[in-house]
């Protein structure tokens, strides 16, 4: 695998060449190297967006996108490096080799609109990195306006490495006005509490732990709590808060989180 991506041409297509400044608008299905799959964004008929030449998707699937013409279908092989490392996300654990299939849809000039494309309404995306020498179980979960939710949790494993974790995935209902009370919760945080909201560059990644990458505050070393809000695709905020802050653990979004999480953050 050269430069920790394999490319394979599946269909040359004939339209507009996908290069650096552009972007992609793209369906693609991702799967793990044992075979599962793990995304694939035919599932609910909305195409990604994918700008070319920056850092806004991983690595891997921006470089092995540029080069494909409108049309066009390949299989890109990734390395973790080149994708989601040492932390993983979603059903994607630690360190994880991941296989593409993508379709190039269309490429757009910088600033075309694509919202569009996206059903309309706001998603909430919480993340808690996990710590092993605390025993702390690793977080991501989603709550969308309409009342879906879904995460994942997985907990350290003793004697091993992040590598062996499998995450567990879960989800609890919600009724719509309580999903847009949390999200409402999230977006008006940084406003109420200016003072404890952290953004990147306040932040360092710790991968002191073998196979795991924690978020920290990067003047007291704290552990972080990130927190991002999506609308139609695009990013609405984006912060981090101390995982001790007040402000993190009485907001509405956090705390209704970890009182349905309860059981769930027990080891199995």
């Amino acid at each position: 695998m050269t430069g920790g991506i394999d490319i394979k041409e599946l269909r040359v297509g004939g339209g507009r060449e996908a290069t650096s400044g552009k972007a992609a608008l793209v369906h693609f299905r991702a799967f793990l190297n044992r075979g599962e799959e793990c995304m694939n964004t035919y599932a609910d008929g909305v195409p990604c967006r994918i700008a070319l030449g920056r850092r806004d998707h991983i690595a891997g699937l921006v470089k092995g996108i540029e080069g494909m013409r409108e049309g066009g279908k390949r299989e890109l092989t990734v390395s973790p490096h080149l994708a989601y490392g040492a932390k993983g996300a979603g059903k994607v654990p630690p360190n994880a080799v991941l296989r593409f299939e993508v379709e190039l849809l269309e490429v757009l000039d910088p600033g075309t609109a694509t919202s569009h494309l996206y059903p309309p309404g706001k998603q909430l995306v919480i993340f808690r990195p996990g710590e092993a020498a605390r025993n702390l179980p690793q977080i991501q979960f989603g709550v969308w306006d309409d009342g879906r939710t879904g995460g994942s949790i997985s907990h350290p494993v003793p004697g091993g490495t992040w590598r062996h974790a499998r995450p567990k995935t879960f989800e609890f209902p919600v009724s719509t006005s309580e999903a847009r009370q949390l999200i409402e919760s999230a977006l008006s945080l940084p406003k109420e509490f200016p003072k404890d909201v952290l953004e990147h560059d306040d932040l360092w990644a710790d991968a002191s732990e073998k196979a795991n990458s924690i978020t920290r505050n990067r003047r007291t070393n704290e552990l972080c709590v990130t927190i991002t809000v999506y609308e139609r695709g695009q990013s609405l905020c984006y912060y981090a808060l101390p995982e001790t802050s007040p402000a993190l653990l009485k907001s509405l979004f956090y705390s209704v989180l970890m009182a349905k999480l309860k059981a769930q953050l027990q080891p199995a």
